[in-house]
């Protein structure tokens, strides 16, 4: 009979688990060749996920030197002006007040500095591309993203099932000239189907032409083999030199319009408040609460509406050199001309008398001829030139009359409203010149 510790012992091995056959060398390999497949898929995917967000994270502009910042009023004084203008403006977030009007609108820029969604420098095929280019008009101060001219004549296009592309190149406080050099090397570079030229009321009359306006622009070179390097690789390139690097993200507003004491200001350098001036709105002038210009623009403007163009002042040349450029590059040519808000209706005499204009004259502006001396002037100069005038001064009043307030009380900038009904007058014109927008390049 067996003993228990025998017993115990014969149990002992009954239960012991069965010793595994090694695994054959083929087996093996095959693991190890799945580990690597799974280790490198996995590197794969962090760097290119690396590069796909510092791609979006840190963009480059496709072209070198075409930014909204050579278009636009500097201080040359400034003591930063060149590493401005090297940067130039990407992405950069403006605010525009008028605490009088009670708004405040950030103006959201893109890769190129202007206002607007991207767009790339080669036009999408089967699909129109227009340019509208001027000044803060155009650009939409006063206004949100959405309800720029460009932004309402995108949604009118659409709804009308017209492939188009309505690129925003407005920039406050361009002049005549910087809208012919802004035109000569965007029409060249971003290749359109049509071109919109806004002039506003301050556009005229016309400084003298310079010879320079007619020299060709300079080349956008892009980098040589930029888009095929890692984009960290760029970035550190870009440290090292200390080149631009440009960001999408966490860009807080800048004021424009800076306070006392600042170069830009006119306040700065005046001393105390015109009589003719209300007090609240020049405190807010100085404090880069409300355009600090505007009282300047209270003298100017029913000079420039009144101006007799038979003395001279006339935008022919300009008209003439960007009509060239656009005829080179197989684009269509429209002008249009917004006018003060003085003009359309006399809602706005009492607030251009508060901001410093004669009383007479401002309650003139809706009535005297001589006041529309401008669209008169556009309509022959258009008429002479073969340029189709999308004139909105009509459209504007006809809103005013029916009760539509059209522009903001100080700021003389059109609101929303106003700026829709621009858009629809530009679209009207542009429209019976292209023959809805059917034909190609000419």
């Amino acid at each position: 009979m067996p003993s228990p510790d025998v017993e115990s012992r014969g149990e002992s091995k009954s239960e012991m688990p069965p010793v595994k056959a090694e695994a054959s060398p083929a087996v093996l390999e095959r693991r190890r060749r799945r580990l690597w497949l799974f280790r490198i898929l996995a590197l794969s995917f962090v760097l290119v996920g690396q590069e796909v967000l510092f791609r979006f994270l840190f963009p480059l502009p496709e072209v070198n030197g075409f930014n909204r910042i050579h278009y636009q009023q500097m201080a040359q004084v400034h003591p930063q002006l060149g590493k401005a203008m090297k940067r130039g403006l990407v992405y950069d977030r403006l605010l525009l007040e008028s605490r009088p009007d009670g708004f405040s609108k950030v103006h959201n820029l893109n890769l190129y500095g202007f206002r607007g969604p991207d767009f790339a420098i080669e036009p999408s095929a089967g699909r129109r591309r227009i340019l509208v280019i001027g000044d803060s008009v155009t650009e939409g101060q006063g206004a949100n993203d959405g309800t720029t001219i460009t932004a309402e004549w995108s949604r009118i296009l659409k709804g009308e099932g017209t492939a188009a592309e309505v690129v925003n190149l407005g920039v406050i406080a361009a002049s005549l000239p910087h809208l012919a050099i802004l035109t000569r090397d965007a029409v060249s570079l971003l290749r359109p189907t049509d071109v919109v030229i806004v002039l506003y009321a301050n556009d005229l009359p016309a400084p003298a032409y310079s010879p320079v306006f007619d020299t060709p622009g300079k080349p956008f070179a892009s980098e040589p083999g930029l888009w095929w390097r890692p984009r960290l690789a760029v970035l550190t390139s870009r440290a090292i030199f200390e080149e631009p690097i440009y960001r999408r993200w966490f860009h807080l507003p800048v004021q424009f319009f800076a306070p006392v004491p600042d170069s830009t200001n006119p306040w700065t350098s005046r001393k105390g408040r015109p009589e003719n001036l209300a007090p609240a709105l020049y405190d807010d002038m100085v404090a880069g609460r409300l355009n600090p210009w505007l009282y300047f623009q209270s003298a100017d403007m029913p000079v420039a509406l009144a101006h007799d163009f038979a003395q001279g002042g006339s935008p022919i040349r300009f008209l003439e050199g960007m009509d060239e450029v656009c005829r080179r590059n197989h684009a269509r040519l429209v002008l249009a001309y917004v006018p003060f808000c003085g003009v359309i209706g006399g809602r706005y005499a009492s607030s251009l008398v508060e901001m410093g204009m004669d009383r007479a004259v401002a309650e003139a502006l809706a009535t005297d001829p001589k006041y529309r001396r401008q669209n008169r002037f556009l309509a022959d100069l258009c008429r002479y030139m073969e340029l189709p005038l999308a004139d909105a001064t009509a459209d504007l009043e006809k809103a005013e009359a029916a009760g539509s307030v059209q522009f903001w009380r100080y700021d003389t900038h059109p609101n929303a409203d106003g700026y829709a009904t621009i858009a629809r007058r530009i679209h009207a014109v542009w429209r019976d010149a292209t023959g809805g927008g059917s034909k190609g390049k000419n």
